[in-house]
């Protein structure tokens, strides 16, 4: 984020109202801090080169023991702080992926957690962006659309020019950006928890996403139809892939080259809400190398939310 000349960067943080089925319906996890004696959302500041995802996942981890994966994002808070900078809170809804501690790493931050109504999260919640975020995710539940399941467009990493490469397409390799940028996926992408890889052959594309798969222990499933040629020869076959992992609503990163996003991104519009479609890429180049525009869809295949993410290679 840039920054006016002499303005202080502003303090960036990120975290996750996260959600479970109680007795009683919907319950929500939340915090107490005594220092401010309120009860509020895990969050808390990105470190040096992380990520918003991946600072979101920490934070709750941190703040309660549990590891959560993210889906659809809930409204940013931005706001002054005393001292006249600006802070830039991000959230997410999120669900508990696993327990991994017993409690919240530092007592005197947070000293008590607790899994809690909506309707008493509204009287135990005092700051205002809090109380933003729980009414979202209110109208997320009321319009049958809080359980989401992220589906990942990822463009290869930076890739050596052509007019350098001489070898053909398929063998064209990343540079030492997309090498970094690959390095670097795993922690941005691993906070959706994907399941599975679906990934042109190419050798840029298979680097790209190798290092997430290797850390999850997914399987790579290679599709010749989200290659640059296999895209010219049949575009219909693309969509389709698309059309098949959004009705499949599974968690999915699906990689792919720069001329085939056009028909990618087509296909996502056409199964996104009128409101989510607007927010899609329009134009040339749609994606950075190495960017993820990570769609969150419902269980019947429909697209409610996107965002999209650079991996932090500094």
């Amino acid at each position: 984020m840039r920054v006016a000349p002499g303005t202080p960067p502003p303090v960036l943080a990120a975290g996750a109202l996260t959600w479970r089925e109680g007795h009683d319906g919907i319950e929500v996890l939340l915090i107490h801090r005594p220092r401010y004696q309120d009860w509020s959302i895990p969050k808390g500041k990105l470190d040096k080169g992380e990520t918003f995802p991946a600072a979101a996942v920490r934070e709750v981890a941190e703040e309660t023991g549990c590891r959560v994966r993210l889906h659809r994002p809930l409204p940013a808070a931005v706001y002054l702080l005393p001292d006249g900078r600006t802070k830039i809170v991000q959230y997410w809804v999120g669900t508990v992926r696993a327990q991994i501690a017993k409690g919240p790493q530092d007592r005197g931050e947070v000293d008590e957690l607790r899994w809690v109504s909506l309707e008493e999260a509204e009287t135990l919640l005092s700051r205002p962006s809090d109380l933003v975020c729980l009414s979202a995710m209110q109208r997320c539940l009321q319009a049958e659309q809080l359980q989401t399941v992220p589906i990942i467009v990822q463009r290869h990493g930076a890739a050596v020019s052509r007019a350098k490469w001489r070898q053909g397409e398929k063998s064209r390799p990343l540079n030492s950006k997309g090498k970094k940028q690959a390095a670097a996926l795993p922690e941005l992408l691993d906070a959706f928890d994907p399941a599975r890889v679906l990934t042109s052959p190419w050798k840029r594309c298979r680097a790209t996403v190798e290092p997430l798969a290797k850390l999850g222990g997914l399987d790579v499933v290679t599709k010749e139809s989200l290659t640059e040629a296999g895209h010219a020869e049949r575009p219909s076959r693309t969509a389709a892939i698309i059309d098949r992992v959004l009705g499949e609503a599974r968690p999915t990163v699906v990689c792919t080259h720069r001329p085939v996003l056009p028909a990618v991104i087509a296909a996502v519009r056409e199964a996104a809400d009128r409101s989510v479609a607007l927010e899609l890429p329009r134009q040339d180049p749609y994606l950075a190398a190495g960017e993820a525009l990570v769609l969150h869809a419902t269980r019947q295949g429909r697209v409610v939310a996107v965002e999209r993410h650079l991996p932090n290679i500094g």
